[in-house]
């Protein structure tokens, strides 16, 4: 089996692994394979597949984190966090106060971008299916693609503290985040319109990636899932 030059040069220069080291692979697809290092150079590996493993479960919890988009460096660590914390899906969407814009070309690139690092992700933390990143040129265009059932929380600054969260969960849970500059009055009409409940994460204003970030361990917390 042949790996991509980027993973070759990641046994060869990070993990400075020699032929015959054992490596776990995975296809994305929820399928694991144990396997070993035959041929390893810094643009070329080739790997013996050897046993199927069996995997680390997913969340029994389906979470999909909707993100304001973000500069480069805060979206990149919302990325990578939302999948270690098993997020489904992630939706990256220009909101009224989004610093970032994205034309069509730019957001199939960032988006290429955004899975290498859920893909990384998944590497470091024994996680094997990657969460599907979509780009959303409007809040409209965003909110149509959200799944149809389940809780639908948006975090801001002015939801009373310490409400609660919806109880069970019945289908997916929706966690929106706004930019760095906040949900405008006119986005947060349309996501109140949308069925989204208004939530707050404490007294304190914090970043809009450690919001996405607190969120998604939220919803870990509240609806069980396995993280």
């Amino acid at each position: 089996m042949s790996i991509p030059e980027r993973e070759a040069h990641y046994l060869s220069h990070v993990l400075r692994l020699r032929p015959g080291a054992p490596v776990v692979v995975f296809n994305g697809r929820g399928t694991e394979r144990l396997a070993s290092v035959e041929i390893l150079s810094r643009r070329h590996a080739e790997l013996r597949l050897e046993d199927t493993l069996v995997p680390l479960a997913e969340p029994e919890i389906e979470v999909h984190l909707v993100q304001a988009l973000l500069k480069n460096d805060a979206m990149d660590l919302v990325v990578q966090k939302a999948t270690e914390l098993g997020v489904r899906a992630i939706h990256a969407v220009k909101t009224e106060l989004s610093v970032v814009k994205l034309d069509r070309s730019k957001a199939a690139r960032r988006a290429e971008h955004w899975e290498r690092i859920g893909q990384g992700a998944c590497e470091q933390s024994g996680r094997h299916r990657p969460p599907t990143i979509e780009t959303h040129a409007s809040l409209d265009a965003c909110l149509a693609a959200l799944p149809a059932t389940g809780p639908r929380l948006v975090f801001h600054t002015d939801a009373a503290i310490g409400a609660a969260v919806p109880g069970r969960a019945e289908g997916a849970i929706t966690l929106l985040v706004g930019p760095e500059g906040g949900l405008s009055p006119t986005d947060l009409e349309r996501i109140d319109a949308d069925g989204f409940v208004r939530r707050s994460l404490g007294p304190r204003v914090l970043r809009a990636e450690t919001a996405a970030i607190a969120a998604c361990t939220l919803a870990q917390l509240c609806w069980g899932g396995t993280s």
